[in-house]
């Protein structure tokens, strides 16, 4: 038996060795990411040519300063950090695992601390104005430290457009 399991051992070994090789299985999968604000809420989001990076995602509605920004999917807390009144202003970064992560910025105050684990749903901020930009919430998901395309609830957003989008983030 002890044989048997020892042999099993090398041979799930190898084929995992190889799907790493390859790059296939799990490591490729990106989260089941939703919006970023609590179940219910019905946000504008625009995104155009220019944009820096091109793929953010900027996120707001009337009288939105002060409202909460929640964690799109669980992860780790990497950055939480305050530029001041330049570029992202206070902005928290969350990694997801396997090279995806989402940032967040422009808040008005943040609630996590680096290496703090977080849940999807867990509020992290709230939107504000910090930064270089009015009352929004900048919101990208990233491969490799890099912006692409979002998608919520596993449709994509379209580009270079502007749409509402009703939150489904931890509705029971």
């Amino acid at each position: 038996m002890n044989r048997m399991t020892d042999r099993s051992r090398r041979l799930l070994g190898r084929i995992t060795a190889l799907a790493l090789f390859l790059g296939v299985g799990a490591a490729s999968a990106a989260p089941a990411y939703q919006m970023p604000f609590p179940c219910g809420q019905v946000w504008r989001l625009a995104t155009w040519q220019g944009h820096n990076p091109d793929r953010a995602v900027d996120m707001n509605r009337d009288n939105d300063f002060g409202d909460a920004v929640v964690a799109s999917a669980g992860g780790t807390v990497t950055t939480a950090r305050d530029l001041g009144d330049t570029s992202y202003g206070r902005y928290v970064v969350i990694d997801h695992g396997n090279g995806h992560s989402t940032l967040y910025a422009h808040l008005s105050g943040y609630r996590v601390i680096v290496g703090e684990s977080v849940s999807k749903g867990q509020r992290i901020g709230s939107v504000g104005s910090r930064g270089t930009a009015s009352a929004h919430l900048h919101y990208e998901q990233r491969v490799s430290g890099r912006a692409v395309s979002a998608r919520f609830n596993g449709v994509a957003m379209p580009y270079y457009a502007v749409v509402f989008w009703t939150s489904h983030n931890s509705c029971n």
